[in-house]
């Protein structure tokens, strides 16, 4: 089945132009889906009694059409697209309430480790086959093309992990490494340019002390870059491949209020 949850965009999910980031964006899919295991009985605290906890492996995100503005609300709907052994895909769909536009789509992959040894479980039986809705928001999962790189980063940011890095697990939060790699790029194409595309793998765990290095490299196409996030034994944690477009002209959002709340 599909699971639906609507929230207003507020002044701690927006940016400089009144828009809805991407980390607000990726809060809102996060937060659906747990709100969704949570009436399964399969929320994150329902399975520590377990020793299991979620982790996510990868995010897939479209964002073709200009960010949404504040202060519109958006609704999320998540649904079980696939289900495995070891993995659960979640497809969703973020809607301007007001306007009606799809402000974004993609999905993500979830699996079940076991708390104390750190080692993917099963997730058979947790999650019914009723709950399977076979529709895909953003084609088919698995088929992402691997982007080459090239090797000389244009921007690099170092950071060590602190406790406001880190979420319920113990753990830096998935979120933290997408902010991080999607400022590290110069200052002036960051004033003109957002992404509208991005994948996202979350490959290995930090925690709080960990001394982390984030480059930006580019490819062979000039709107697409991937950023690698490692540790300090250059194991990478995170890699996110993004691709960008020139910011559309800003709408006055004094008028966008107005017809909003007519």
């Amino acid at each position: 089945m599909k699971y639906s949850a609507t929230y207003p965009i507020t002044a701690a999910q927006i940016n400089a132009r009144y828009q809805l980031t991407v980390d607000g964006l990726l809060t809102f899919h996060e937060n659906t889906i747990a709100c969704y295991l949570t009436s399964l009985g399969l929320a994150a605290f329902d399975m520590q009694k377990q020793d299991r906890t979620w982790v996510i492996s990868e995010i897939n995100l479209e964002m073709p059409e200009p960010p949404t503005m504040w202060s519109e609300d958006v609704e999320i709907t998540v649904w079980v697209s696939e289900l495995s052994a070891l993995r659960v895909w979640f497809d969703f769909t973020a809607k301007e309430v007001h306007s009606g536009k799809m402000a974004a789509r993609g999905n993500s992959c979830w699996s079940l480790i076991s708390m104390s040894e750190r080692k993917l479980v099963s997730c058979d039986g947790f999650i019914p086959e009723s709950e399977l809705v076979k529709e895909f928001a953003a084609g088919p999962h698995r088929k992402r093309t691997v982007v080459k790189f090239h090797e000389e980063p244009t921007a690099t940011l170092r950071h060590t992990i602190n406790l406001i890095d880190l979420d319920f697990n113990g753990h830096t939060n998935n979120r933290r490494y997408v902010q991080m790699a999607l400022i590290c790029f110069e200052p002036e194409f960051l004033r003109t340019h957002r992404p509208d595309f991005l994948n996202i793998r979350f490959i290995r765990e930090s925690r709080a002390g960990d001394s982390i290095t984030n480059e930006t490299h580019p490819t062979d196409d000039s709107a697409t870059f991937v950023g690698q996030i490692m540790n300090g034994c250059g194991q990478e944690l995170c890699r996110v491949s993004s691709h960008w477009v020139e910011m559309e002209a800003l709408p006055d959002i004094a008028e966008v209020n107005l017809v909003r709340n007519s």
